[in-house]
C-alpha cells in the first residue's frame, strides 16, 4: 500500500485558475526535490478529468449551460478527477492517505451556481463517486479563510456529512443535528487561535463515525498571501499533525485550495505529504 499518493498534472499549472496556477509547478518541483516521493510510500499519480454524468448528476442543468463555454471548464473536470482519483485509491485500500492537486478550487461551486476560481465542487462530486462504491459518511474540514458556501450547499441538510467551516468572518453556528460547524476566527487569527479553534472543532467530530475525511487546503491563510487567517509556516505541520491524529486510521484526503504566493506553497504543501507520510515534524 502507498503511504501517500498525489495526484497531480501538468495542466494544473499551464492551464488552471490565473490566480491560483503560478503556484503549481514550482510547488511540485519542491516536492520532487524534497526526497519525500521515492516511488514507495509516497507516489505521484496522473489523473483523468472526472465523469461528464457524474459531474451532470451533482450539478444543475443550467450551471452545466453556464459552463459549457467557460474556458476553465476542461481544468475544473480535470481537477475534479483529480480529487476523485485521490479518493478512490484510499478507498481501495491502495494508498493510506492522499493530496490531490487542482488547478481551480471547488468549495465555492454550489449545485446552480459557482464564484471565487472555483467552477465544480470537487468533493461534492467526489463523494458522491464514493458513495456509489458503498461509502456513507464523511468528514469535511474546510481551513481555506474564505467560507465553503458551495459545499455548504450541497451537504447543509446531511446529516451523514460532518461539515467544519473555518472562516475569516466573525459568526460561530453550531448546528448538531446537521452536523455543521462555522468558526469564524475574523482576519488575523494568527497561529495559536487558529490552532486552538481547530482542535475544539476536531473534538466535536470525535465521536461522529465517518469513513474518510477531506481537508480543503487553502494556503492563502498565510500571513503572505492574499487570505485572512495570517498564519506562519510553522502552523501548517502543526495543523496536519492535529489533523491526522483526530482521523487516526480512517481514510484522509488533501484537497488543495485556495492561494497564489509562489514560496508560501512552496513550503507548505511538501510540509503537509512531510506529515502524512510519517516524516514530517510539528
Amino acid at each position: 500500500m502507498t503511504e501517500v499518493a498525489i495526484t497531480y498534472h501538468e495542466d494544473f499549472g499551464a492551464r488552471g485558475f490565473s490566480v491560483l496556477k503560478e503556484r503549481i509547478r514550482p510547488s511540485f518541483e519542491k516536492l520532487m526535490q524534497s526526497g519525500l516521493v521515492d516511488g514507495g510510500r509516497v507516489q505521484v499519480f496522473r489523473p483523468k478529468p472526472a465523469p461528464m454524468a457524474l459531474v451532470e448528476i451533482c450539478h444543475t442543468a443550467a450551471h452545466m449551460m453556464n459552463m459549457k463555454d467557460d474556458p476553465y471548464r476542461q481544468v475544473a473536470m480535470l481537477s475534479a478527477g483529480s480529487v476523485m482519483m485521490a479518493a478512490e485509491m484510499v478507498a481501495r485500500g491502495e494508498a493510506r492517505r492522499a493530496f490531490a492537486y487542482t488547478g481551480t478550487a471547488g468549495h465555492h461551486a454550489s449545485r446552480g451556481s459557482c464564484w471565487g476560481f472555483c467552477y465544480f465542487n470537487d468533493v461534492a462530486i467526489t463523494i458522491r463517486r464514493l458513495r456509489e462504491m458503498g461509502l456513507q459518511r464523511f468528514l469535511i474540514v474546510d481551513v481555506d479563510p474564505h467560507f465553503g458556501d458551495g459545499t455548504r450547499d450541497f451537504f447543509g441538510e446531511d446529516p451523514d456529512v460532518f461539515h467544519i467551516n473555518m472562516h475569516s468572518g466573525k459568526d460561530e453556528v453550531h448546528d448538531p443535528k446537521k452536523n455543521n460547524y462555522d468558526i469564524g476566527l475574523s482576519f488575523g487569527a494568527k497561529d495559536e487561535r487558529f490552532l486552538s479553534a481547530l482542535k475544539s472543532a476536531l473534538d466535536l467530530a470525535r465521536d461522529f463515525d465517518f469513513q474518510m475525511a477531506f481537508v480543503i487546503f487553502g494556503h492563502d491563510s498565510h500571513q503572505d498571501d492574499y487570505g485572512g487567517f495570517d498564519l506562519s509556516f510553522e502552523a501548517y505541520p502543526k495543523m496536519a499533525r492535529m489533523i491526522l491524529d483526530a482521523v487516526g486510521e480512517k481514510g484522509l484526503v488533501y484537497v488543495l485550495s485556495g492561494g497564489s504566493c509562489i514560496h508560501v506553497a512552496e513550503r507548505v504543501i511538501p510540509d503537509v505529504i512531510a506529515v502524512l507520510a510519517g516524516r514530517g515534524r510539528a
